[in-house]
């Protein structure tokens, strides 16, 4: 079959082993995509996990009682591996305080 051509959607004849090699380049492509896209949404949070923490880390102690944090919690926030998620943290810690209030 090395003889053997196949036509591709632009109407040129290609060697049936190029048309292989562009089948598995296409399917190569899709597993790199595949194993990428985590490592691009764990780069995303760590920024995300960052900038909250930075805009945090500028407020003083009475504005974060106002929203229900101390600053410990921005430390154990920042502790966190890359592709934990602070701001779950951080909202868990301040309603954990906000049930254990007397009302």
């Amino acid at each position: 079959m090395t003889g053997t051509t196949i036509r591709d959607t632009g109407g040129a004849a290609l060697p049936l082993p190029f048309t292989r090699l562009r089948t598995r380049l296409r399917r190569a492509r899709g597993i790199l995509a595949g194993l990428l896209a985590p490592v691009a949404a764990g780069l995303s949070r760590a920024a995300i996990n960052a900038r909250v923490l930075r805009q945090l880390g500028g407020m003083s102690e009475r504005e974060l009682k106002d929203i229900g944090l101390i600053r410990q919690d921005l430390f154990d926030a920042a502790a966190l591996r890359l592709d934990g998620d602070a701001t779950s943290l951080l909202l868990a810690r301040r309603d954990e305080r906000k049930a254990a209030r007397p009302r």
